[in-house]
């Protein structure tokens, strides 16, 4: 079992219980889903660079990659309706832990002039940041020359949280970074 899977069933469940005032252990918020997604600008300019991209997924994940594609026409950027605009992948049960595990312990210390993730009060489930330098996994030192220039990676931490409030304790609880909104 995953370190960090054990932790959250041994040791944030009863923290939350406890803070929270809950008398179920089912009303718990709990991390549903992690969607890692990144996406191109100009695709049609840049198809090699989608060859790295879904190298990068599939190297970082190991899981399988769906390619996103444009819903209608877009004159300026010269995309046409079906175009593949960049990659998605959806993140759940056991790889849910396997990817914070790697998030917090390898990726976040790596960042240069890291503070925190900014976490806002729009979403009372969501938590929404990016990782502007890709090279920051791991994986990917080694292969410095492919993935040299390719675009930030958006991820979306979703939880069954109802509140804000119970988002920050769950996100804490797993000792994620975050600056809280004034």
């Amino acid at each position: 079992m995953n370190h960090l899977k054990n932790h959250y069933n041994h040791i944030i469940t009863y923290d939350l219980i406890n803070k929270l005032n809950f008398n179920n252990i089912f009303k718990i918020p709990k991390i549903n889903k992690i969607v890692l997604n990144i996406g191109l600008k100009n695709s049609n300019m840049e198809k090699k660079k989608m060859i790295s991209i879904v190298l990068l997924l599939r190297l970082t994940i190991n899981q399988q990659i769906f390619n996103t594609k444009s819903k209608k026409n877009n004159i300026i950027f010269k995309i046409k309706k079906g175009d593949i605009i960049g990659c998605k992948v959806t993140l759940r049960k056991e790889n849910i832990y396997i990817f914070l595990e790697k998030l917090i312990i390898f990726i976040l210390p790596n960042i240069k002039d890291f503070k925190g993730i900014f976490l806002t009060k729009k979403s009372n489930n969501i938590l929404n940041f990016k990782i502007n330098n890709i090279l920051n996994f791991f994986e990917l030192e080694k292969e410095f020359l492919k993935f040299q220039n390719l675009p930030y990676i958006d991820i979306n931490i979703h939880t069954t949280s109802k509140y804000y409030n119970h988002l920050y304790i769950i996100l804490n609880q797993f000792n994620i970074p975050l600056i809280n909104e004034k």
